[in-house]
C-alpha cells in the first residue's frame, strides 16, 4: 500500500511541525506540499527521527514539492509544466502494466488572486493538455493528480469537457474518451464529491471562506484528487483530514486553523501498490 499526503500549507513551518504525528498515526510514504517554506531540512530532519529514509525529490523547481521515504529509484521526477503549476513523479508499481503510476502534484490560480472562472477553466485546459502530452510519452493513463485546484468540484475548470473533465461518478470515468470538436477528450474520476457535507467522516471540506457575500458556501473541497479510470479499482482510501492523528488542524468552528497553521486541511489517499524500500 503507498499512502500519499498533499496540503497546501500556507508558508507555515507550524504546518509541517505536524507531519512527523502524521507519519506515526498514518505511515506517509510521500508528502506533496504546496506553499512551503524554502528550507525542508529541519521538516526532513524531524521526519528522519522517525525513520531515517525521508528525502526531498529533487528537480521538479514547481509549486509542489515532494518529500518521500520511497526509493529513489521508486519515485523519480520526471515533468514539471510550463508555468511550474504541476510536477509530475513516476511511482514504481509493479502490479500494473506497464508498471507505472504518474503522480501529478497540481497549484492552480486562486480567485483571490483575481482570477475568474474563465481564467481557471483556461489556465486548466492548458495544464491537462501538457498532461495528456506528457501521458502519451509514458506510453500509459496510470495518473492520480492531486493538489490545490483552488476550484470547487463543480466549478466549469473542473467539469468542462476541455478542462480536467473531472467526473462525480465510476461509471461515467470509466465511459470512453468523449470526442469534442473532432478530438477525443479524457476524463478523470473525482471521488471529492462524496466527501462534502457533514454526512461523512472528517471535516466537510477542505477549506473555509468567512466572507458577508450572498452567495457563500463557506466550506469548500479545493483541494482534491482525481484519477484516471485505470486506477479507480486501486484507490483503497481518500479522506479529508482534520487532525494529525493527536493535534487538531483546526480551530474556530472546526475550520482549518489559518491563524496558526493553514488555511487549507490536507488530503489523504491510498493506492493498492506494493512500496519500494529505499
Amino acid at each position: 500500500m503507498i499512502t500519499i499526503l498533499f496540503w497546501n500549507v500556507g508558508g507555515s513551518s507550524k504546518a509541517l511541525a505536524h507531519l512527523p504525528c502524521l507519519v506515526r498515526t498514518s505511515a506517509i510514504d510521500v508528502f506533496l506540499l504546496a506553499e512551503c517554506p524554502d528550507d525542508l531540512k529541519p521538516t526532513i530532519n524531524s521526519l528522519n527521527g522517525l525513520d531515517g529514509t525521508y528525502h526531498e525529490s529533487v528537480g521538479s523547481q514547481a509549486k509542489v514539492r515532494a518529500v518521500t521515504r520511497l526509493a529513489a529509484e521508486a519515485f523519480v521526477h520526471r515533468f514539471t509544466s510550463v508555468g511550474r503549476e504541476m510536477a509530475v513523479w513516476s511511482l514504481s508499481a509493479p502490479n500494473l502494466a506497464p508498471p507505472e503510476v504518474l503522480i501529478a502534484g497540481i497549484h492552480l490560480p486562486s480567485k483571490s488572486g483575481g482570477s475568474a472562472d474563465a481564467d481557471q477553466a483556461s489556465i486548466a485546459a492548458e495544464v491537462v493538455e501538457e498532461l495528456n502530452e506528457f501521458e502519451d510519452s509514458r506510453h500509459h493513463r496510470n495518473t492520480a493528480l492531486v493538489g490545490d485546484f483552488n476550484m470547487h468540484p463543480y466549478d466549469p475548470g473542473m467539469t468542462s469537457v476541455t478542462g480536467v473533465h473531472a467526473q462525480m461518478t465510476r461509471a461515467l470515468a470509466r465511459k470512453r474518451d468523449r470526442i469534442h470538436r473532432h478530438r477525443p477528450r479524457r476524463r478523470f474520476y473525482n471521488p471529492m464529491w462524496g466527501l462534502f457535507g457533514d454526512r461523512t467522516p472528517g471535516p466537510a471540506a477542505s477549506y473555509y471562506w468567512r466572507a458577508a457575500v450572498l452567495h457563500n458556501p463557506y466550506w469548500g473541497m479545493l483541494d482534491q484528487l482525481v484519477l484516471r479510470a485505470s486506477l479507480i479499482d486501486y484507490l483503497q482510501d481518500v479522506r479529508v483530514l482534520d487532525d494529525d492523528g493527536v493535534h487538531p488542524l483546526t480551530g474556530r468552528g472546526g475550520a482549518p486553523d489559518r491563524r496558526d497553521l493553514s488555511d487549507h486541511l490536507p488530503v489523504l489517499f491510498q493506492l493498492d501498490l506494493p512500496r519500494s524500500e529505499p
